[in-house]
């Protein structure tokens, strides 16, 4: 029997070609819910089961299990107890009349609380990710110098990889304080800089959106064309626009971080590159943590 998996939502990370569900939350609260849906053929779907594998398997449920047209949607949860602080990995199998017929991995990273010193660090962020990258440090706090730190890559600007379409900036972390955050890209070669916002990150309401892995776009997109120019990154919070290029910051911002954006090549969990992929992290404040606005740009090549 064949299985197809397709996925409704943002929180799915690959994995050497495995779909990982990866999910966020404070202690004590439920992350975000996240919906996959798995194509079983013919087999009826009244009798799956989905059960979950591995030490923290308690933390972890479905919300709702329906049929859709012939799919089976599973939503899942994450909610980490009060004692728990870190990442949870388990294995989500759906089986019927005791047949496994499809497992995929399932990551939560659960949060002591809000913001400052309770933040995960960058080095955890991408753990639960599921990529291997040696950025430098494994603690919160670093420092904001220009010096490359670990994998880190000495990037001024990207241009869309060749027969690409458009270019991904998808937000894959965001550990800051409340506020929308416009971000986008600026055309190489133009004094100042003109901004092409591509999308806004949205503000926190019912859930802690500034405080959750996969944030939500209050508008916009998350792709964008710059045909054949060559550009850098930026975001723009209520104090200063923050750029990928370090000139920008020094002379237009000073009082901030001036090294406020730190680039990685992509590597899945076994340290290979993934081609065309990079992560782009900005620095909001000045602590070094680099995990304020983190973006897994995709279809690009570094310059």
């Amino acid at each position: 029997m064949t299985i197809f998996l397709s996925v409704f939502g943002s929180c799915v990370a690959q994995v050497n070609d495995v779909p990982a569900i990866v999910l966020s939350s404070i202690r004590g609260e439920h992350s975000k819910a996240d919906t996959v849906a798995f194509r079983l053929g013919e087999q009826a779907l009244d009798k799956v089961e989905v059960t979950f594998l591995g030490d923290q398997a308690e933390l972890f449920s479905t919300n709702k299990i329906a049929s859709i047209d012939d799919k089976l949607v599973v939503s899942v949860q994450f909610k980490p107890s009060m004692e728990f602080i870190g990442l949870a990995e388990v294995v989500m199998e759906i089986s019927q009349d005791g047949e496994v017929l499809v497992s995929r991995p399932v990551r939560g990273l659960s949060t002591k609380a809000l913001e400052g010193e309770n933040e995960p660090p960058l080095s955890l962020v991408v753990q639960a990710l599921g990529w291997k990258l040696d950025l430098g440090w494994t603690g919160l706090a670093h420092h904001t110098t220009a010096d490359l730190q670990g994998d880190e890559l000495s990037v001024k600007y990207f241009r869309k990889a060749e027969g690409a379409e458009t270019v991904e900036m998808i937000p894959v972390a965001r550990y800051s304080p409340p506020f929308e955050l416009p971000f986008g890209y600026y055309k190489s070669g133009i004094e100042p800089p003109v901004l092409k916002q591509v999308g806004v990150l949205a503000n926190s309401a019912s859930y802690p959106e500034h405080q959750t892995l996969y944030p939500s776009l209050e508008e916009g997109k998350t792709s964008f064309d710059p045909g054949k120019l060559s550009f850098g990154f930026y975001t723009t919070s209520p104090s200063h626009v923050a750029y990928s290029e370090d000139r920008w910051n020094h002379l237009l911002h000073p009082d901030h971080a001036v090294h406020a954006c730190r680039v990685y090549a992509v590597k899945d969990n076994n340290g290979k590159v993934l081609p065309e992929q990079y992560l782009v992290c900005f620095e909001e404040a000045a602590n070094g943590d680099y995990q304020d606005y983190v973006f897994l740009v995709k279809y690009v090549v570094a310059e």
